[in-house]
């Protein structure tokens, strides 16, 4: 992007191919209004959506992404800034964030105590050597006042919602983060040579086949730690939430049965009403 470049935020096509060449901090100065704050948002937002799948696909260098979600933080404040109404908090939306910070902040705490000419380098040894997850929440993450704050506000659905939202984030951590110990049997496969145009295309050559070379996964397989795992954070973190999910699945049966109860209370009550106005 040269300097005295004319934007136009809302021509998609060059917004996209300027972020792309690294000039997410010049468009973001160049921001004179709301409307090309928000239209220059929606493109970060996208863009910072694919970087992080690619990152989910090849655990490539995070540094593009970063600067994405940089940007997209500094265009969130300056849309403020510029008049756009904040949304307001839902209690669900509380709740999930509270409950991160809650086990990032725990996670960053445990990680800065680690002396590696103490504990060692063998990620697996300081991991075994820890503290439950379970007992770790229960001391941490349970006694976090907002933590607390929120899951009392949230009802049995906003903590579904919750737990759900954790699901998610642990099948795509687990799925694409998590060095796996795979065993593969091969196995020898046919393969059809022409795809549906090739066979429009060539009728007599539609039923062509190849063989090839197929790895097929078996015994211990996705989401089983191999011996080292990626890092610290990242293995502490996914133990934690995990154990955050089943606390989650818990939380919601609780207050589904306080909910139940709170409204067989009421029909109860209604009946009583009725019968003493009878009377």
């Amino acid at each position: 992007m040269q300097d005295g470049d004319c934007i136009i935020f809302e021509n998609e096509k060059k917004i996209k191919e300027a972020l792309d060449q690294w000039h997410i901090s010049a468009l973001v100065e160049n921001v004179k209004n709301l409307k090309d704050c928000q239209l220059l948002r929606h493109a970060v937002k996208a863009l910072e959506k694919t970087k992080s799948a690619e990152l989910l696909k090849d655990k490539d260098n995070p540094e593009k992404w970063l600067e994405l979600y940089r940007a997209h933080q500094v265009l969130d404040q300056k849309a403020l800034n510029m008049g756009e109404k904040e949304q307001p908090w839902t209690k669900e939306q509380f709740l999930f964030d509270t409950l991160l910070s809650a086990v990032v902040r725990c996670v960053i705490h445990e990680h800065l105590d680690i002396n590696p000419e103490e504990d060692g380098v063998d990620l697996n040894v300081i991991l075994s050597e820890m503290d439950g997850c379970d007992d770790l929440f229960d001391r941490e993450v349970e006694k976090d006042e907002a933590f607390q704050e929120a899951l009392k506000e949230a009802s049995a659905s906003d903590v579904f919602k919750v737990h759900g939202r954790l699901a998610h984030i642990l099948t795509k951590c687990n799925n694409s983060y998590t060095l796996k110990q795979v065993n593969y049997t091969l196995e020898t496969v046919k393969m059809p040579v022409m795809g549906f145009l090739g066979k429009s295309l060539f009728p007599t050559l539609g039923n062509m086949v190849k063989k090839i070379q197929s790895k097929t996964p078996c015994a211990t397989g996705r989401g089983d730690w191999v011996y080292v795992p990626t890092s610290f954070v990242l293995a502490r973190t996914n133990d934690l939430l995990q154990e955050a999910k089943g606390r989650l699945s818990m939380y919601a049966e609780e207050k589904e049965e306080q909910e139940a109860a709170r409204i067989r209370r009421k029909k109860v009550w209604r009946k009583m009403k009725r019968l003493f106005r009878k009377k």
